[in-house]
C-alpha cells in the first residue's frame, strides 16, 4: 500500500501540493493582515494625540507608514470579516478550514485574494473594485498583470470621468451663450428704443425749427411791411425780435446736436468698457484714437 502511494507521489503531484498550500498561506496571511489592520485602528482610537509613532515603534516594530497601509486593508476588506463572539474572524476559521470564498451584502462571491492583490485593488472605489472582482480572473493573474489590468480600469474612469467635466462643462458654455444672446436681445431691444425715441425728438425738433422759421418769415414779412412806414426806431425794435427769434432757432439747434453728442458718446464708452474684455490689445489702439480725437477736438475754437 505504501509503494501504491509512493508510486503515485510524481514531481507533478508534489508541485500542485506546494502550490495549494502556498495560495492557502497567502489567503491566510491576507485575513491576518486584515486583523492586524483592525487591532491597529482600535489601538490608535485609544492613544492620545503624539503617541501613535512611538507605540507602533515600541510595542510592534511597525512604521506609521506600514501600519496605515495595513489599516487600509482593514478599512477595505474588514466588513467582509466579521469577528465572531470570541474575537476570530469568523471566515479565517472557514478559509482554514476549507478555503470558503467572500461574499458580499449583496451575496456575490469574491474570489480568494493575496495580500498583495489586496493592496493593488485598493487603487480602485469600493463599487469599482467589487465590479473588477466579479469580472476579472483575479485569482488566474500575476501581480504584473493584476497592475496593468487596475491601472487600465483606472484611466477609463478617469477618462469617463473627464468626459463627465467636459459634457458638463459644454452644458455650461451652452447655458452662458443662451444668457449672452438674451443680453444681446435686451440690449437691441433697449437701443431700438432709444433710436426710436431719438427719431421722435428730431420729428419733434424739426416740427419746432419749421414753426420758429416760419414765425421768422412772418415777423420779417413784418418787419418789412412795418420798415415802409414806421421810423428808425421801430426798425430795430424789429431788428431785435428777429435777431432774438434766430437766437432761438440756433440755441434749439445746439442743444439738439449736443444732446446726440452725450448720448453717442454714452454708448461709445459702454461699448469700449465691454470690448475691453473681449480683445485688449485692440481695445487700446482704439482708446487711443478716441483720446486723441478728444484732446483735438478740445484744441478746436468753439
Amino acid at each position: 500500500m505504501m509503494d501504491e502511494l509512493a508510486a503515485n507521489r510524481t514531481p507533478v503531484v508534489i508541485a500542485s501540493e506546494i502550490n495549494t498550500m502556498k495560495r492557502q498561506m497567502e489567503k491566510i496571511f491576507l485575513i491576518h493582515t486584515i486583523e492586524i489592520g483592525r487591532r491597529l485602528k482600535e489601538v490608535r482610537s485609544m492613544l492620545p494625540n503624539g503617541e501613535w509613532g512611538q507605540w507602533l515603534e515600541v510595542s510592534v516594530n511597525y512604521s506609521q507608514r506600514t501600519a496605515q497601509r495595513l489599516i487600509m486593508l482593514f478599512d477595505a476588506y474588514g466588513e467582509y470579516f466579521p469577528l465572531s463572539p470570541a474575537g476570530e474572524a469568523s471566515q479565517n476559521r472557514a478559509m482554514l478550514q476549507g478555503g470558503e470564498r467572500i461574499q458580499t451584502e449583496e451575496g456575490r462571491t469574491l474570489p480568494n485574494l493575496t495580500s498583495v492583490q489586496a493592496l493593488i485593488l485598493l487603487g480602485l472605489p469600493k463599487e469599482e473594485r467589487v465590479e473588477f472582482l466579479m469580472e476579472m480572473d483575479v485569482e488566474g493573474m500575476s501581480t504584473r498583470e493584476l497592475k496593468q489590468a487596475v491601472e487600465q480600469r483606472q484611466e477609463a474612469q478617469q477618462e469617463a470621468e473627464q468626459a463627465v467635466t467636459e459634457r458638463d462643462q459644454a452644458r455650461q458654455e451652452s447655458v452662458d451663450l443662451r444668457d449672452d444672446l438674451d443680453k444681446e436681445k435686451d440690449k437691441n431691444s433697449r437701443l431700438t428704443e432709444e433710436r426710436d425715441s431719438l427719431k421722435a425728438e428730431i420729428h419733434d425738433l424739426e416740427r419746432v425749427k419749421g414753426k420758429l422759421e416760419q414765425e421768422i418769415e412772418n415777423k420779417k414779412a413784418s418787419y418789412d411791411k412795418l420798415k415802409e412806414r414806421t421810423g428808425y426806431k421801430a426798425i430795430k425794435q424789429m431788428e431785435a425780435a428777429l435777431n432774438e427769434a434766430y437766437g432761438k432757432a440756433e440755441a434749439n439747434k445746439i442743444a439738439f446736436l449736443y444732446d446726440s453728442l452725450f448720448k453717442n458718446f454714452k454708448e461709445l464708452a459702454y461699448e469700449m468698457t465691454r470690448f475691453a474684455g473681449k480683445n485688449p490689445e485692440l481695445h487700446i489702439i482704439y482708446k487711443e484714437k478716441i483720446q486723441d480725437f478728444l484732446h483735438n477736438a478740445l484744441r478746436e475754437k468753439l
